[in-house]
């Protein structure tokens, strides 16, 4: 079972010919509104592979579009047992544009995300311990993100973080990190220096080990994913398809990835499957 403890948002998804310059007014193609947030959007990749999952999070009791988000988990197969309602907060948002090129630019509001504390992952410590592995991601509290992955590690259960968005952390964080899988920009804000290729790729790996980090997985969208257990290191080339909507393919990633790994693969393998699901998804 995969165990995540992560975000839900209400996506607004805007379509457009190109994304506007500041001070600009445009006319957009179309708009949705669906269930979205890394944490929630992760954990519905694995379920939707036929994982067996748990997620924990938190919606807001004064957001109209509640409904459409748990028929969005019920439609994937995510439970929606251990989430929980804010009464006086609004559900975390996202606003996405897309244009044509497949480039976005996206905001992220926090909302009832905000409300998820250390006590209330606490409080499910008896259904987390069945898990294979505990994810988290970074539209939490740093402080959750961190009980999160210290209590794997309490529970012997390996741990990955995905730190999206990226936000400066402590250093003695990563050592309550099993796996990590930043994108290139994330690990660059991580190491301090630029990702573009192999050997700056390796080194972030190494940055990312020397903290405590005992595997290192750094996405780098149509290149594929870069991978480093400690010992090997090894480029996942992508597959190449034409792609339509870029959103969302890390998480689709994340989602495969952990989805192999409870199927007992390599993190080279679960990279290789990740890489797929992406590719599917853009």
């Amino acid at each position: 079972m995969i165990a995540a403890i992560g975000s839900i948002n209400v996506d607004y998804i805007i379509h457009n010919k190109r994304l506007p310059v500041p001070g600009e007014t445009l006319y957009g193609k179309s708009v949705m509104i669906m269930a979205g947030g890394k944490g929630a959007n992760q954990i519905a990749a694995a379920s939707r592979l036929g994982a067996d999952t748990l997620f924990l999070s938190k919606i807001g009791g004064l957001d109209q579009y509640n409904s459409t988000v748990l028929k969005d988990f019920e439609w994937a197969g995510v439970s929606v047992d251990y989430i929980e309602t804010v009464p006086d907060s609004y559900s975390g948002a996202g606003f996405a544009m897309i244009g044509e090129d497949s480039q976005n630019s996206i905001i992220i509001i926090e909302g009832a995300n905000a409300e998820m504390t250390p006590e209330y992952v606490e409080k499910y410590k008896d259904q987390i311990k069945n898990a294979s592995i505990v994810m988290c991601e970074f539209m939490i509290p740093q402080e959750t993100a961190e009980y999160t992955m210290k209590l794997g590690k309490e529970l012997g259960i390996p741990t990955l973080c995905n730190p999206a968005p990226f936000r400066k952390t402590d250093d003695s964080f990563y050592r309550y990190v099993d796996i990590v899988t930043p994108n290139e920009i994330e690990a660059a804000e991580a190491c301090g220096f630029t990702i573009d290729g192999r050997k700056s790729a390796s080194e972030a790996c190494d940055y990312f080990h020397g903290l405590g980090v005992k595997s290192v997985v750094i996405t780098m969208g149509s290149r594929g994913a870069f991978c480093s257990d400690g010992s090997r290191q090894e480029m996942i080339e992508s597959y190449k398809v034409k792609a339509i909507d870029t959103s969302g393919a890390g998480d689709s990633f994340n989602g495969g990835f952990v989805y192999a790994f409870d199927k007992g693969y390599d993190i080279f393998t679960c990279a290789r499957f990740g890489n797929a699901v992406a590719s599917k998804s853009v």
